[in-house]
């Protein structure tokens, strides 16, 4: 599939710091402030991306992020959450040591589509340790009926529509850029870093 890359819009170039040491509820919360935001680098990029149906068009979101996208872990001692603009010139152009993204700004990218196409979505917050609830991890999913869900997890190593089995997860929304429901059990983590678009 050839993607229309050119429709991405380009990044303001600023950073925002929103917590100069924060914990895994800062990170949390920034990834769910950034999630409004982001809607307007994909806006016309999204629409390229639809199929027939919701899930052959979760998958092409899927499979831009998981072929055109390189994963990268944020530098040593900063959470980073890039706007979908940041994080595909970045990714294209090489301009840092980091140029790609983690989970936080694929998710963010993911949910910007998703947003723009009018389909239904939600930030899955999982731990993979069965005696830490704290997460460590974030993916989109797009609620179905009768507790079916599209998983978007473009940085899990298993095929489309899978998840790695989880030990905990918190199941979050945004509601116009403010996050909805309460965290609980979150622990202090690595400080956060910058927001950036």
């Amino acid at each position: 599939m050839k993607f229309a890359t050119h429709l991405i819009a380009p990044p303001i170039g600023t950073d925002d710091i929103r917590y100069p040491n924060g914990n895994t509820k800062d990170i949390i919360e920034t990834v769910l402030y950034a999630d409004k935001r982001a809607a307007g680098y994909t806006k016309l990029f999204a629409p390229t991306l639809r199929a027939a149906t919701t899930l052959e068009t979760c998958k092409n979101i899927w499979l831009f992020l998981k072929t055109q996208i390189q994963y990268d872990l944020d530098p040593l001692g900063k959470q980073l959450v890039k706007s979908p603009g940041r994080l595909w010139r970045m990714n294209k152009k090489g301009l840092s040591k980091y140029v790609g993204g983690d989970c936080k700004s694929f998710s963010v990218f993911t949910a910007s589509c998703l947003r723009n196409l009018g389909i239904p979505y939600k930030y899955r917050f999982a731990s993979y340790n069965p005696t830490n609830p704290t997460p460590t991890h974030v993916y989109c999913f797009v609620p179905l009926e009768n507790g079916r869900e599209i998983i978007i997890d473009a940085v899990w190593d298993g095929p489309f529509n899978t998840q790695k089995p989880i030990d905990f997860k918190e199941d979050r929304k945004a509601l116009d850029g403010v996050a909805i429901g309460n965290i609980k059990n979150i622990v202090q983590q690595k400080p956060l870093g910058f927001l950036q678009y």
